[in-house]
């Protein structure tokens, strides 16, 4: 049996008189499917179906919902088929006997088919109502069919509530829609529920192919693809499109009478604008978009046609085996391997944001020409995104250069030196004193100071952190040390249990005993620790609970630093300074602010 003697056309008769012929029958309907089996892509909902005849357990009220043209309508005339076959229920109708042409003709006065948009007041519905009352004239079963339900209105829908729930025997409600979420859930809860899914392009195919066959019409591969493509799913649009398309072309389609008729960009074109965003050119992408504007072309469609593109891309880029995702690319494989190589998964998520940005925006654009020609400049422009952990590992590598010492940007402009008298050289020592008895230290200020260099030589980021600006008191065992650079950085540093060993055995040794080396923060809550134990605890202190030497001390330093000028450097080098991008990373760091800028005095 042929393909044309399996899907066989709609039986109606192409007269209706002598002398009088009927219109041409478009191909959606001639290849209309007339059995279960015949429906493409719906494989859940017809063996569903054809199980419920078989075993005589069809519901009085049924819901087909989906998007158009996948076979709602064409399923519910099948299941009339099935149920008023003159051979009996079977899910195969024979689509021969008397009542199954009439089915299929729209003829049958047993089966109705009813408009919902143009039939959706409360009137059409209560004839409706007085129709079902009255057993069948012919079949065995009465089946209403109402097509788009959910364009009733609202007393419409309550006036059926009662008949769609108790119905008449040997009477079948089929409900079908494209937008089930507007119809009551009161409706819903009363119908079984069938949901038909959009088509993919490789289950359109080879419909389509089938009925170039027997129709026998040449068609390229191509342009069956560009029609698959264009048809969005819905088996009766690629029909209708192949219908079209032959209409224009006669017996031989190519993929450019496709694009002719469909308004679709050739894959030439996308293929040379993705090539411009790999070569950053501008000027090419923009060329493009003049041609496409020059000839009328639809530019949305063209971002969408791109991003499309660029989808295939990313598929060659990632899979192992690209081919079967691919099979309806408009653009040859090789130039779709060759732009994947040339493109990384961030460059091609950078593209692909920056185009689907401009595709939403083109819809309410009074210029969509603008936005999408601004688009394509900003892409080809576009560099790849740094990741996160990239940002990440910067920063961390950033603050052990800024706390061991390192330099991390360029080098500091050398400031003019003041001429100074030659002063003799200093005399020769063997070795460096060791350090002072508790007694000769000055000051708690000065000793931490001699932590500080003590740390230098075990822990230079620890010592250059507690050789800041900060302010240290002693309060009998209690060496207070308040800390400007309160970061949570600074805080993990002096919180871990080998930096608070070394700072009380360097504490102990300047001092001479062991002393409780007490952290605050400005502004924060305190942090304490016992010199030379592994403890540490955190206290409730705040500004009005601090030592008050400890604030007199730091109120003093702050009026001396303010009122001490910028010394040694013109007022020009002071501001490079103070601008430099070392500086500034260290000032952001550590959450600081420039004091004051010196020159290096000669040794």
């Amino acid at each position: 049996m042929s393909a044309a003697e399996l899907c066989t056309p709609n039986p109606i008769p192409e007269t209706l008189g002598p002398g009088f012929r009927m219109s041409y029958l478009v191909l959606a309907r001639r290849w209309r499917p007339q059995n279960f089996d015949e429906v493409v892509g719906q494989r859940p909902v017809t063996q569903t179906l054809k199980n419920a005849i078989t075993k005589d357990r069809v519901a009085h009220a049924l819901l087909f919902t989906g998007p158009r043209g996948v076979g709602k309508t064409t399923t519910a005339r099948i299941l009339a088929k099935a149920l008023n076959c003159e051979r009996g229920r079977t899910p195969d109708p024979c689509g021969e006997c008397a009542s199954c042409l009439a089915i299929a003709a729209g003829r049958s006065v047993d089966c109705l088919e009813i408009d919902g948009a143009s039939n959706r007041g409360i009137d059409e519905v209560r004839e409706l109502r007085e129709i079902v009352r009255y057993a069948p004239s012919r079949d065995k079963c009465k089946v209403i069919i109402i097509d788009e339900v959910h364009m009733l209105t609202e007393p419409a829908f309550n006036a059926l509530l009662k008949t769609l729930e108790e119905p008449p025997p040997g009477v079948v409600f089929i409900l079908a829609t494209t937008h089930a979420h507007k119809i009551p859930p009161t409706i819903l809860s009363r119908c079984q529920r069938h949901d038909f899914r959009r088509l993919g392009q490789i289950e359109i195919l080879p419909r389509l192919q089938q009925i170039v066959h027997d129709e026998e019409v040449t068609v390229s591969e191509g342009a069956m693809k560009a029609i698959a493509r264009a048809a969005e799913g819905s088996l009766r649009d690629a029909q209708s499109l192949l219908d079209q398309v032959i209409a224009y072309s006669g017996d031989a389609v190519g993929e450019e009478d496709v694009a002719v008729v469909l308004g679709l960009v050739e894959g030439e074109l996308l293929a040379q604008t993705t090539q411009a965003i790999i070569e950053r050119d501008s000027s090419r992408a923009l060329t493009v978009i003049e041609s496409l504007s020059a000839r009328g072309d639809d530019l949305q469609r063209f971002c969408q046609e791109l991003l499309a593109h660029l989808r295939d891309v990313m598929i060659s880029k990632v899979s192992k085996d690209p081919a079967p995702l691919l099979q309806l690319s408009r653009v040859p494989p090789d130039t779709v391997r060759s732009q994947a190589a040339a493109m990384t998964l961030a460059d091609l998520e950078t593209v692909f944001q920056i185009l689907t940005r401009a595709e939403f925006e083109m819809r309410r654009a009074p210029y969509p020409r603008f936005v999408l020609e601004v688009a394509l400049v900003e892409a080809t422009e576009a560099r790849s995104l740094q990741t996160l952990e990239t940002l990440l590992a910067r920063l961390a590598s950033l603050e052990e250069k800024l706390l061991d010492g390192r330099s991390v940007g360029p080098a500091l402009p050398a400031l003019p030196r003041r001429a100074v008298a030659a002063a003799p050289p200093p005399p020769l020592v063997e070795a460096s004193p060791p350090p002072p008895p508790a007694e000769s230290v000055t000051s708690p200020q000065a000793g931490w100071g001699r932590v500080a260099r003590l740390l230098e030589r075990q822990k230079r980021s620890l010592a250059a952190l507690l050789a800041g600006p900060n302010d240290v008191t002693l309060d009998g065992d209690r060496l207070i040390v308040t800390l400007h650079n309160g970061t949570t950085f600074a805080r993990s540093i002096l919180d871990d249990p080998e930096h608070r060993r070394l700072v009380a055995d360097a504490a102990a040794e300047v001092f001479a005993r062991r002393v409780t080396v007490e952290y605050r923060f400005q502004g924060a809550s305190a942090v304490s620790g016992r010199s030379g134990s592994d403890e540490l605890t955190a206290g409730g202190q705040d500004e009005s609970r601090r030592s008050p030497r400890s604030g007199e001390a730091r109120k003093a330093r702050d009026s001396r630093l303010s009122a001490a000028p910028d010394r040694g450097a013109p007022p020009a080098d002071r501001e490079a300074l103070r601008r430099h991008p070392m500086v500034r990373r260290a000032v952001e760091l550590f959450d600081g602010q420039v004091v004051q800028v010196r020159a290096k005095q000669p040794e």
